[in-house]
């Protein structure tokens, strides 16, 4: 299953046309989730385009692995999940993986038509859109491409990861 999913800085200008979509979406919940970023000892991720994390909310933890964008427009890709517990942090540092960076953000899920649209309040970077799609086919993506041009959103395909290590450059 592949996660189609563009994203877009939410600005005084488009928070209106967001607003209006999401008056007529579902609500689905709140959180607060916490990702711990983590560098491989066997490749770059930066330079492989793939991601390895664990994202804790709530008394849930996941271990995520994000393989490379798949086109030029969004942040769709291969994503594996599992549900962990217990030392995993410990666990892949023994293995020789390194923590990177922690992203923490609030978020609210939204269901629109077929869309997942989450709006985060990320710490040190403000707020985004994500709209998000399952699919096995990567054309899919057309789907949230239309409703960007829609609500005349600019696609931002940096990880919040990617976005926070350049502010701290």
């Amino acid at each position: 299953m592949l996660e189609l999913e563009m994203k877009a800085k939410i600005n005084k200008y488009t928070r209106g046309r967001i607003e209006q979509i999401l008056r007529m979406a579902e609500l689905l919940e709140e959180k607060t989730e916490e990702d711990i970023y983590f560098s491989s000892p066997i490749r770059d991720f930066k330079e492989t385009d793939e991601a390895l994390r664990i994202r804790y909310s709530g008394d849930k933890a996941i271990l995520t692995y994000k393989g490379p964008k798949l086109d030029k427009i969004s942040k769709s890709r291969e994503e594996y999940e599992a549900f962990v517990s217990g030392d995993i942090e410990q666990i892949l540092e023994k293995l020789g993986y390194k923590k990177v960076l922690n992203v923490r953000k609030n978020r609210k899920i939204y269901l629109y038509k077929e869309f997942k649209i989450s709006i985060d309040d990320v710490e040190d970077l403000g707020e985004y859109l994500e709209i998000e799609l399952k699919s096995d086919n990567i054309k899919d993506v057309e789907r949230i491409e239309n409703l960007f041009d829609d609500l005349f959103l600019e696609s931002e395909r940096r990880s919040y990861l990617e976005l926070l290590l350049l502010k701290k450059k």
